[in-house]
């Protein structure tokens, strides 16, 4: 019995460094030990009033970026169109880049493709309203996963070229634009727009990333996942003028208003005007992509 007992435990133990053996050669790189998905950052950015200039992001200059609020439909005016946008102040321009270190000693990897899930927390909670599978819309699971085919190269950890120009041979930053394409943003407002904005403030849209490469020696890689959170905020129609608004159109009073500057209105100077009350204007309602903008 007792060598039975011993011959059980024995099988047991085997049992299990063959599966977690198994299990590190079916990965290659179990817990990003040897490729390794750092974060989310972004570059140092210099917005002026007719550009925006971003610089690439290094070891020393890189800004940790985990995290973005936009509205649903506009932010200041300026529709929601793709995320980063490379265009809009409020569109976290410099952003989207991915850090991704090599941990071998000898051998580089080539970047193939980054892979990228989606999901919205707690949408289950709205499926009574919106038919809700694995946290993401039914009608937009066509967008739940997306690849991007990025050609880059991480030398070795004791490399001394530095090809990616990230100030470390072995690191790279590899860039996701858009990280949310337009076809997405349609459909998630097609299905939470006309929710009223006392059951939905925002949207977490949830964005996870893992790095897929190949070693100098021909063996795949994939990196650990990585995470990044997108807040799609729905306040227009609240009752209040929220950050990121120009005004509401159930917000009592208005906040519509512009100068009469020598019988013009500043900002419409095609209007004439006596005083400021001739230049008053008009909040347009929500569910709509200028909502809660003023149109004047």
């Amino acid at each position: 019995m007792w060598i039975n007992s011993c011959g059980r435990v024995g099988v047991a133990v085997v049992l299990a460094i063959v599966l977690t053996v198994g299990g590190a050669l079916a990965d290659n790189n179990p817990n990003g030990i040897v490729f390794t998905a750092v974060g989310f950052f972004k570059g140092r950015a210099s917005i002026s009033e007719t550009s925006i200039t971003c610089e690439i992001p290094t070891i020393s200059s890189a800004i940790y970026d985990g995290s973005f609020a936009m509205g649903l439909w506009n932010t200041h005016g300026e529709q929601t169109l793709f995320f980063p946008n490379p265009n809009s102040a409020f569109g976290n321009p410099c952003g989207g880049w991915v850090q991704l270190r090599n941990n071998m000693f000898d051998q580089g990897i080539t970047i193939e493709r980054l892979e990228a899930r989606y999901r919205i927390p707690g949408a289950r909670r709205f499926r009574q309203f919106i038919p809700t599978f694995r946290q993401f819309p039914i009608a937009c699971r066509a967008f739940g996963r997306d690849w991007f085919y990025v050609g880059g190269r991480v030398e070795p950890f004791n490399g001394t070229q530095n090809s990616s120009g990230s100030g470390a041979p072995n690191v790279a930053f590899m860039e996701m634009l858009p990280m949310v394409t337009p076809q997405m943003f349609h459909c998630l407002r097609d299905q939470y727009a006309s929710m009223p904005t006392d059951m939905l403030v925002s949207i977490p849209l949830v964005i996870r990333v893992r790095a897929h490469g190949r070693s100098d020696s021909g063996d795949a890689f994939r990196s650990n996942w990585i995470s990044y959170t997108l807040n799609l905020r729905h306040t227009c129609g609240n009752g209040r003028v929220d950050d990121g608004e120009q005004c509401d159109a159930s917000a009592p009073g208005t906040t519509c208003s512009q100068q009469c500057v020598g019988g013009r209105c500043a900002l419409n100077p095609a209007r004439a005007c006596t005083t400021a009350a001739d230049c008053t204007g008009t909040c347009i309602a929500d569910t709509g992509p200028s909502e809660c903008t003023c149109l004047f």
